[in-house]
């Protein structure tokens, strides 16, 4: 059975530092498979790493937690290219075009 971020202590979440907002609620970015998550919905992998909320990423779970980023975060590094990206992202919806981590 998948564990979920949710299902962490306050202590275990603040551990993970993919954001500095440790909520639930906090949307994350994968850059590998171009979509946003709750940071709530973030599997935790075999190797203890964060990985990404949906199955058919393919993510591998020592490089997963560099694939994550804080959506916020993620969009203002990208500058002029995700000026059409919404506040507040539809889950499951791909957000092309930005390349590479910022």
């Amino acid at each position: 059975m998948k564990r979920r971020y949710s299902e962490l202590t306050e202590e275990a979440k603040a551990s993970y530092g993919t954001s500095e907002n440790t909520s639930d609620d906090t949307w994350l970015y994968c850059t590998n498979c171009e979509r946003a998550m709750r940071q709530g919905d973030c599997v935790i992998g075999e190797g203890e790493n964060l990985r990404c909320a949906y199955d058919d990423c393919a993510s591998q779970d020592n490089l997963a937690f560099q694939s994550l980023y804080g959506w916020d975060a993620y969009r203002q590094g990208l500058g002029h290219e995700a000026v059409q990206w919404p506040d507040e992202p539809e889950p499951g919806k791909r957000y092309t075009g930005a390349g590479a981590a910022p």
